[in-house]
């Protein structure tokens, strides 16, 4: 191979290289832009009088999780026509009800597919267009607006949060707006022109008041959605009754139970800090266990050798009769010492 050609072969294969690398990275960056949906998908239609915010692309969602994505949004006879996709596994009826919904502050929607109860209800077939009319967008824009004047004299998370409950409150969600409304008068208390700034909300929000009550259907489906929860805890009261109860007799025996373990559980702590202490106090004998042992253990063999008993000769024995000491040596000169080989 000549000069030239190797001069030309290592450029092209680290340019062929860097290709495919860049190839696997803007296949990664396109996926994770496109947010395509996995499996099987059906398509199906609604109409909208009003779309704004919404963007192809945008999830579409069932109780919260996501199950499909927008495909299309174009003008059809003066509404907005939005072709979604959603997995297969997931049944669409004729009486689902399809919502634009708020994802976050920033302005982002996503399409809500929601079950309308007391109402005929049947699969849809894939590439039909919903039955029920759909709840268009709700303008955040004029609701923040309107609170204007308290805004300028809050911090940015108390902006963020209270932005947050309004959007949460006019979307129907499950938020308290007496709580939201209880929560701008407080703030509203801590300005000295309070007075002013609730006076400049009242008359902001006549604007959003018009619009809401150009919206029945929208605010019709959170009266009924209130209706059908203050019901179904009405139709289960007695069985949160019982699980009260039953709460109340767990958390009684539990505390009998931590009531006559309290000072078991006490002497035992204290048995074990004197464990401790006592251990504490010995380390430098255990240190010389430690060392000791092994020579011990190295020899206990030797004594269980020859069976299953302590196999153990005495060649060397001095008695003593209380303080006294015989002779040394006595015992060894009545009995000898040569009759074991050990001892010899």
């Amino acid at each position: 191979m000549s000069a030239a050609s190797e001069s030309i072969r290592k450029p092209l294969i680290g340019f062929t290289i860097f290709g495919i690398a860049a190839l696997l990275v803007t296949y990664v960056i396109f996926s994770t832009l496109e947010r395509s949906v996995p499996g099987t998908t059906n398509s199906y239609t609604t109409y909208f009088k009003d779309v704004s915010g919404l963007a192809t692309g945008d999830d579409v969602r069932m109780a919260g999780v996501r199950v499909g994505r927008v495909d299309q949004i174009e003008l059809a006879d003066g509404r907005a026509r939005v072709t979604f996709e959603v997995q297969n596994n997931q049944q669409v009826y004729t009486n689902t009800r399809a919502a634009i919904r708020y994802q976050n502050l920033i302005g982002q929607r996503y399409l809500n597919l929601i079950l309308v109860p007391d109402r005929d209800s049947r699969p849809l077939d894939p590439g039909s267009t919903l039955e029920l009319p759909s709840e268009d967008s709700f303008d955040v824009t004029t609701l923040l607006a309107g609170f204007q004047p308290v805004f300028e004299t809050l911090t940015p998370e108390q902006v963020n949060a209270l932005s947050e409950g309004l959007i949460q409150a006019f979307q129907g969600n499950s938020v308290s707006l007496s709580y939201t409304v209880a929560e701008v008068g407080r703030l509203a208390e801590d300005t000295a022109n309070r007075d002013v700034v609730l006076g400049a909300i009242i008359n902001n929000l006549s604007v959003v008041m018009r619009d809401l009550s150009r919206q029945g259907g929208q605010l019709g489906t959170v009266i009924e959605s209130m209706s059908a929860l203050i019901a179904n805890l009405n139709s289960n009261s007695a069985a949160f009754g019982s699980a009260v109860t039953d709460i109340g007799r767990t958390a009684s025996g539990f505390a009998d139970v931590l009531s006559e373990s309290r000072q078991s559980l006490a002497n035992a702590a204290t048995d074990g800090r004197i464990a401790t202490n006592t251990l504490i106090s010995n380390g430098a004998k255990l240190d010389r266990l430690a060392v000791d042992a092994p020579v011990f253990l190295g020899h206990f063999p030797l004594v269980l050798g020859e069976g299953a008993y302590l196999n153990i000769y005495a060649c060397d024995l001095d008695v003593a009769i209380g303080d006294v000491l015989l002779p040394p040596g006595i015992v060894n000169k009545i009995g000898g010492t040569n009759h074991s080989v050990v001892c010899r």
